[in-house]
């Protein structure tokens, strides 16, 4: 294997056997004799499993890149202002290995630790036999997910009462070895001050195990077991176990709203696009080629009006374009309306939303179209036009299309209710949430909803009644009386409040939702509503 160097120079060892700090020196100088895996690497550090005969047992050695590995001037001004006011990462973490090995929590044991020219360092541990992640090792069958949790819940819990917190617990920093589970990546680790600090820890993980689908259920058995509760629970149990799922909610928001940010960012997976006075973003499956081919297609096609075009007026242009057999929708979006203009300064152009929309809703696991690019076109800073490039998915089945009586229209009540509560409880708010907006992927057996009309969603912090209303009004209106009876509108509804209740009352947020849709005056009509006759 034609393995990579390290870096240059000579070590300085400041922990570690002799034998083992020689062995460590031979393989910078030439890693070709050994038997070396990348366990992981980034901009920011490697991992490296070592196996050799000098070696009692394989070890790990995490070497952590000196500042001037980072990719732009910024991330290294920034990393060496983190290096001047306190202990480097590999420091840390070697105290933090020592503290909680002596404390007997399960860590990977520390065997050396070494300092790089640059500003690198070097820490070595032994290798966690079995080695997969918690995340890895989760696939399986019910009954062992339910038992590895309440062993992983014991893990944490004898880790906070030894005092000490992880500071960045996810599913990637346990590894489960041969022995059970094991904590690593411990360079945040510091005491416990108060309660809140174990609260956070666990919201931490637990948030990462709703992120990866784990169920409710399963993720309750995990905060029992981390928290030493016993089979029947006072009140003051009960709402420790509620102030976690809290919490863990909002480390949700605050992750999905985080990485809803990097969509507007260069980077891995999004690179600058800029063609002729327009200039944007595309996703790193699209080419620049490909994003002008398209764009100069809708243009002539919307010019001669063709067959492929959706939608043109004066406000928007809307068209299927074909690039060497995968279909793509650009849409293109123009404000004459000066109003209209300032305001895009601000929440951004059409297409900016659509982007952040699109991809905003896939990171927090809804199916949509992937926006493959976007462009604007700017006077004096102000977007005049912007242009969005999204995958095509027209062969999929909109709702407003399901007839009465067929097996779609049986499945929509639960398909809708499953959907409604889901973005509330995201605190996800679709700008124009009606039928003609949500289609119907059914390629996976069951029917997974889709939306599209993407510059219109949004992602707040907090979702208000009179959002979740206005949304649920626009649905309800927008889907014919006889495709779902209203007893089966009322079941929808009782499920969706019993999850996710209204502050102001489930009664007058139904009478609410019932009015609006009849102010709306689209397809649903309420002849069989009770609540629409009792309302008048």
């Amino acid at each position: 294997m034609n393995f990579p160097k390290l870096s240059f120079g000579k070590s300085v060892w400041k922990a570690g056997s002799q034998d083992l700090q020689h062995i460590l020196d031979q393989w910078l100088e030439n890693p070709d004799p050994f038997d070396n895996q990348i366990l992981s690497q980034s901009a920011y550090r490697r991992v490296v499993k070592l196996t050799a005969p000098s070696l009692d047992s394989p070890v790990v050695i995490k070497e952590f890149l000196p500042a001037r590995s980072r990719p732009t001037f910024a991330k290294r001004l920034i990393a060496h202002a983190k290096r001047l006011p306190r202990v480097n990462a590999a420091q840390r973490e070697w105290d933090a290995l020592k503290k909680l090995e002596a404390a007997n929590v399960p860590v990977a044991s520390p065997l050396a630790l070494a300092e790089r020219p640059g500003g690198g360092a070097l820490l070595v541990t032994r290798h966690v036999g079995g080695g997969k992640t918690l995340g890895e090792s989760l696939h399986g069958y019910a009954f062992e997910q339910r038992r590895l949790l309440r062993r992983v819940g014991e893990l944490v819990r004898q880790l906070h009462e030894s005092g000490y917190l992880h500071g960045d617990l996810h599913i990637g920093n346990i590894l489960i070895g041969e022995k059970g589970p094991v904590l690593v990546d411990l360079q945040r680790v510091r005491e416990i001050k108060d309660s809140g600090d174990r609260i956070r820890d666990l919201a931490f993980l637990d948030f990462s195990l709703y992120h990866l689908g784990v169920t409710r259920s399963n993720r309750l058995r995990f905060r029992i077991a981390a928290l030493g509760i016993g089979l029947f629970r006072v009140a003051d149990e009960r709402e420790q176990l509620r102030i976690i799922g809290r919490a863990s909610h909002a480390r949700g928001i605050e992750y999905y709203n985080g990485r809803t940010r990097r969509t507007l960012r260069t980077g891995e997976e999004f690179f600058a696009l800029s063609i002729e006075r327009w200039k944007g973003l595309r996703h790193n499956e699209f080419s620049e080629a490909a994003a002008a081919a398209a764009i100069d297609m809708h243009r002539r096609e919307v010019s001669k009006r063709g067959p492929a075009v959706i939608k043109s007026d004066h406000r928007s242009q809307v068209r299927c374009v074909d690039l060497d057999g995968r279909r793509v929708i650009v849409k293109q979006v123009v404000k004459t309306s000066l109003p209209k203009q300032i305001a895009d300064v601000f929440r951004g152009s059409s297409a900016r939303r659509a982007w952040v929309g699109g991809h905003g809703l896939r990171i927090r696991g809804f199916a949509a179209p992937m926006p493959l690019a976007f462009l604007e076109e700017r006077k004096f800073g102000v977007p005049v036009a912007s242009i969005v490039v999204l995958e095509d998915i027209s062969e999929l089945q909109r709702v407003s299309d399901v007839k009465a009586g067929t097996p779609q229209a049986q499945a929509l009540p639960r398909v809708l209710q499953r959907l409604v509560t889901r973005l509330h409880r995201s605190c996800i708010v679709h700008g124009d949430f009606q039928s003609i907006h949500v289609y119907l992927d059914e390629q996976t057996g069951e029917a997974t909803p889709t939306l599209i009309d993407l510059e219109g969603v949004r992602f707040p912090q907090e979702i208000s009644d009179g959002k979740r209303i206005e949304m649920l009004a626009a649905l309800n209106a927008s889907i014919a009386d006889e495709v779902i009876p209203a007893e089966e509108r009322a079941e929808m509804f009782e499920r969706h409040a019993r999850a996710l209740p209204y502050e102001q009352g489930n009664n007058r947020a139904a009478r609410l939702i019932v009015r609006r849709s009849l102010a709306r005056d689209q397809r649903w009509k309420g002849t069989d509503c009770d609540v629409s006759r009792r309302s008048g």
